[in-house]
């Protein structure tokens, strides 16, 4: 009978275990609340880039581009020690070019807040009709900034974050003036192997500052409705990266290109008086090395006539103007994926002379 009694009472004490440990490792599921990367409080798409009344403003494909939610992340503090992400996507989970991970993934960093300096999770994933990303065995630690990076090519329909119950979970906001980058492919992500190394990510841990990702695949043309969109923010810095995109073509003389660039620079400088605005060159190509020469000198045209414009603004009297040119970013035959577009190494190269010249600025 004792033995009977001693069992039983063994038994529900591996009960009491298991249901105490499955209530711990339960996970409590939360809503992101905030967006960090928008470029204003009017009211825009959770996930999206652009507010909801420039629909009816920009073109079709700027309008879908600007769904992606390159640049765009989620900031928190925890003190969980595993992480779960789920979410779904709209688009196609990868390109010819860019695996998942770029495409629809995310990626989770964290600022070390009392020792300094950045850390990195390499995440768990499962690509299927719901997306899911485990991070396992991080640490339990408060004085960390968490920044969950969202996917630089896809549109998020809905996300949750999870993390077992008891844990704390709190989003922080910044209030930072942001550096808004105006650009194409190369600055919305392509074809970066997960967001974290899209170069305008690199920088802003580089810099510790906000950036506002204003990058449009094929699509960074230094339109009025995202001048304006940028005439309204308040920006530190202005980055327009859209040489790419403004290649001179049959439908676009010098002599127009360079009356594109002079429009913008005119436009933002008259709402933004003393904001520095960088222009940049034709970041890929005319490198002697990379034996693509018909694009190679299309490149250097273009990158020319940059450069042109940029000095007829100096004689004009434009201040605090800035020019990052091709060799100061410097890719080389290691840095693309094809005739353009940055692999890491290159997201690293053009992360590094941004950093250089906006450290300058700041």
């Amino acid at each position: 009978m004792p033995n009977k009694n001693l069992n039983l009472t063994f038994f529900c004490l591996l009960v009491c275990l298991s249901v105490f440990s499955q209530k711990k490792n339960e996970l409590v599921w939360r809503t992101p609340e905030f967006v960090q990367g928008q470029t204003t409080t009017e009211a825009t798409a959770k996930y999206g880039r652009l507010p909801d009344n420039l629909q009816a403003e920009v073109r079709p494909p700027v309008w879908y581009l600007g769904t992606n939610s390159a640049g765009l992340h989620i900031d928190f503090t925890t003190d969980a020690d595993s992480i779960v992400v789920r979410y779904k996507v709209k688009g196609a989970l990868n390109m010819p070019h860019m695996p998942s991970t770029g495409v629809s993934g995310v990626d989770l960093y964290m600022l070390d807040r009392k020792k300094g300096g950045w850390l990195w999770s390499a995440g768990n994933y499962s690509f299927k009709d719901t997306i899911s990303y485990t991070f396992r065995s991080i640490g339990s630690d408060l004085d960390r900034l968490y920044q969950l990076y969202l996917p630089l090519y896809n549109t998020v329909e809905w996300m949750e974050i999870g993390v077992p119950e008891g844990r704390i979970f709190k989003e922080v906001q910044s209030n930072k003036k942001p550096i808004i980058i105006y650009g194409t492919s190369i600055a919305q992500g392509a074809c970066a192997s997960r967001p974290g190394l899209g170069w305008t990510n690199i920088l802003a841990r580089n810099l510790q500052s906000p950036v506002v990702n204003l990058a449009f695949s094929g699509n960074g043309r230094l339109e009025d409705p995202i001048l304006e969109l940028i005439a309204k923010a308040d920006p530190s810095i202005i980055v327009l990266d859209c040489l790419p995109n403004l290649g001179v073509i049959p439908e676009r003389s010098e002599a127009q290109l360079d009356s594109l660039v002079y429009h913008a620079f005119s436009y933002l400088r008259k709402h933004h008086p003393h904001t520095p605005i960088v222009l940049t060159e034709h970041s890929s190509g005319f490198n002697s090395s990379i034996l693509n020469h018909e694009l190679n000198a299309r490149f250097e045209q273009t990158s020319r006539v940059g450069q042109q414009v940029f000095r007829r603004l100096k004689r004009d009297g434009f201040k605090n103007i800035y020019l990052l040119s091709n060799r100061e970013i410097g890719l080389d035959i290691n840095s693309t994926v094809d005739y353009v577009h940055p692999n890491d190494i290159g997201m690293m190269k053009i992360a590094d002379a941004y950093t250089k010249l906006l450290r300058k600025l700041l």
